[in-house]
């Protein structure tokens, strides 16, 4: 299905794609809370089993606690919970989102904050960080990845999703500057995959990193 003509399900993700700023973003998410995980599992969301099977493989359970950075309904919070890892954190930019993963009780705290903006949390707080479908159109810019550097520990590892949007000539640049900064060296990575594979064609990567 083409990218400009998307279907029912994902019709609201679309909207979410358009916000210009993040009063729209949040005002998308928030009308958007009660049927977001129907809708997810309809088009077979594949970016929260995709991301936390990459944190299965670099992030030890037990080594501390986690952030989930862009935590929406709280998906992610219940597979990382299932893995192992009993302290987790979450931020998400929409209030209606979090009250949806607070109904989860996966969360040791969740907050309202905004991926592009400083993060109210101590430098080196975290183990890891975990984000799913939140560096794509219309959502955190790929300057929110400085924050998440600097908010996890060294050592640290930051596993994230990347759609086509940031692929396409943007992630790149921010990488190498990461990396030439001395901020983060290259762990581990997936190849493509379609995040939508029942009723979009969102091509996607996940990446992770070693905070340096």
């Amino acid at each position: 299905m083409p990218d400009d003509k998307p279907g029912k399900e994902t019709a609201k993700l679309h909207k979410a794609y358009a916000a210009t700023n993040t009063d729209e973003l949040a005002e998308a998410y928030d009308d958007w809370a009660d049927e977001y995980e129907d809708h997810m599992k309809s088009i077979g969301y594949t970016h929260p089993a995709m991301v936390t099977s990459m944190a299965s493989r670099h992030i030890a359970a037990g080594s501390g606690p986690i952030l989930d950075a862009g935590c929406g309904t709280g998906i992610m919070s219940e597979i990382m919970q299932a893995l192992g890892h009993e302290h987790i954190v979450g931020l998400d930019a929409s209030p209606g989102m979090l009250k949806v993963a607070a109904e989860k009780a996966h969360y040791k705290a969740l907050h309202h904050l905004y991926l592009g903006e400083p993060l109210d949390f101590d430098t080196d707080a975290f183990a890891g960080v975990v984000s799913s479908g939140v560096f794509t159109q219309g959502h955190a810019p790929l300057d929110g990845l400085d924050e998440l550097i600097r908010v996890t520990k060294p050592g640290g590892r930051l596993c994230f999703s990347v759609a086509r949007t940031y692929l396409e000539g943007l992630f790149d640049p921010k990488r190498r500057e990461l990396e030439d900064a001395g901020l983060w060296r290259h762990v581990d990575e997936t190849g493509i995959y379609n995040s939508a594979p029942l009723g979009d064609h969102l091509p996607s990567r996940v990446y992770c990193f070693e905070v340096c």
